[in-house]
């Protein structure tokens, strides 16, 4: 099949964009030090299952009516303005392929062969054509040809692998020392891949992984490369390993939100762990423990759940031991989430019950839980929580545990948020989160001590409501997320300025309220 030639667009013309092209146009985009200009498509994108887009031919109208605010002009303008021998559309277009080609068990052998043909087609231009790129066209084509040999897929290009690979060390040890950064190391891994050399592959990991420049995207590429393209997490149990690890790694950098596939919190947490020396060997002495910490987190997020009706996905709940808020449950599992959420006061604005369900993707994508009853609640304007009762069927899932005490409020604490904002993807705060105050006993002077709220700076999505707010130190539950103003919201114990924070309501405050209610009930 004849690779289709990128073409800048005329002035005026209406630009379709084959979904292939779509794909990667966001890396390509950060790539170029302006990922702003093609945001708006990535969010359209991410959702999409990669073999409905397949067949599909987008114009920039119907982009911009699918509410896109401009990202598909985006790339026509930078097509126009940046590109006029059409080299970065080349470059995004093979990238696109390859993406493609990544999934290839979801598109079928048609469109997998397609997706190979193309993609090593793109970058054996980009290797005769452009010398900067050729070390990175050089390391796709062996992956590439590895790929095309797994899936029994004929092509035209000749690839010595041993060879290719050799020449790429050659040439990557003329790097000045000086230049040698994480995308240097990032090519001598996969040029180790490629010669079946996992050993100084994985080495050349760890110096990616321990070098404090290396940001959390290019951690998800590298992963990316190596389990999709090459597929070392399927080879051995060593390139397992090394896919978990890294999957770790990601989540120990810094960035604001991280969208983890449920997939990969199902296998962090359910995998068993690497062994000591390669968690050593990746993530450096501390390793183990790093490893261990997110491992938790993941077990975690198994039991956060998103809420949705028949239409649509609009909250966060978690598992919690019944009795931790009416003694009475015992150990019963139910779910927590806000008043606002779920509930049958027409004030609070929240859901009904039985229109309701939950369903906890990071351990089972497919069973969703429906709900029998509300059994405690408290007012949106107050504690803004309700406790479910699951109806019939109950997840194998692990209640979150509580943590007794609020942590001290001394600008070096730090809190963690799990949830899906928006009913979305399954995201994590985890960084840039320091916990700002709350009204905790001994020190705190809530206008309402059955009410204690918590402030912190976690930079959480819209939508995250319901969402369980861990502490740093073991993952116990310390509130439960409400609210949240970028703009500003009134400070905590008595301050009338404000701050931008978001809010959530003392976990402890919720089963004080529980204990409450069930005494009066018993009396």
């Amino acid at each position: 099949m004849t690779p289709r030639k990128p073409k800048s667009p005329p002035t005026g013309d209406i630009q379709t964009f084959n979904a292939s092209e779509i794909v990667s146009a966001a890396d390509r985009l950060a790539d170029l030090k302006a990922p702003q200009m093609l945001g708006a498509v990535f969010d359209f994108i991410k959702d999409k299952k990669i073999g409905e887009l397949i067949p599909d031919r987008f114009q920039v109208e119907k982009l911009l009516d699918d509410g896109l605010s401009g990202g598909a002009a985006a790339l026509v303008n930078l097509a126009r303005q940046h590109d006029p021998d059409s080299k970065i559309m080349g470059a995004l277009q093979a990238r696109a392929w390859k993406e493609l080609a990544y999934y290839a068990s979801d598109i079928g052998v048609g469109e997998a062969r397609d997706a190979v043909v193309n993609a090593m087609a793109g970058y054996k231009e980009q290797y005769e054509t452009n010398p900067e790129s050729r070390i990175r066209s050089s390391i796709n084509l062996i992956g590439l040809a590895t790929l095309a040999q797994q899936l029994d897929i004929p092509v035209a290009e000749d690839i010595n692998r041993v060879q290719l690979a050799t020449s790429v060390l050659a040439e990557l040890n003329q790097t000045p020392h000086s230049a040698r950064g994480p995308q240097f190391h990032a090519s001598r891994a996969e040029a180790f891949v490629a010669l079946n050399d996992m050993d100084r592959a994985q080495s050349e990991l760890g110096k990616i992984v321990q070098d404090p420049r290396t940001s959390a995207e290019t951690l998800g590429a590298v992963t990316r490369q190596l389990r999709h393209l090459w597929k070392i997490g399927e080879q051995s149990e060593q390139g397992a390993g090394i896919i978990r690890s890294l999957g770790a790694a990601i989540l120990t950098r810094d960035f604001d939100i991280a969208h983890l596939p449920a997939d990969d919190v199902r296998a962090l947490a359910e995998k068993p762990d690497p062994s000591e020396a390669q968690l050593e060997a990746i993530f450096g002495k501390d390793g183990p423990l790093s490893y261990r910490w997110v491992k938790l987190g993941m077990e975690r997020a198994q039991s956060v759940g998103v809420i949705r009706n028949a239409v649509h996905r609009f909250g966060t709940g978690f598992i919690v031991r019944g009795g931790d808020i009416l003694p009475d449950l015992g150990d019963e599992p139910c779910v927590l989430t806000n008043a606002h959420v779920v509930s049958t006061h027409p004030s609070d604005g929240g859901q009904s019950p039985d229109s309701t369900e939950i369903l906890f993707e990071a351990a089972d994508k497919e069973i969703p839980y429906n709900f029998k009853e509300i059994l405690f609640s408290g007012q949106k304007e107050g504690l803004d929580a309700t406790l479910l009762r699951f109806d019939g069927q109950v997840p194998n899932l692990k209640p979150l545990p509580f943590a007794p005490n609020l942590p001290l409020a001394n600008g070096t604490q730090h809190v963690y948020v799990i949830g899906y904002p928006s009913g979305g993807e399954l995201s994590f705060s985890l960084q840039n989160n320091e916990l700002l105050d709350h009204e905790g006993p001994d020190k705190g002077t809530p206008p309402d001590p059955s009410v204690r709220r918590v402030h912190y700076k976690a930079p959480t999505e819209k939508g995250s409501s319901g969402s369980p707010v861990f502490n740093e130190q073991d993952w116990r539950v310390i509130a439960l997320h409400h609210a949240g103003d970028l703009n500003g919201i009134r400070r905590l114990n008595g301050r009338q300025d404000s701050w931008p924070a978001n809010e959530g309501i003392w976990i402890q405050s919720i089963c004080a309220a529980g204990r409450s209610q069930n005494t009066k009930a018993d009396g």
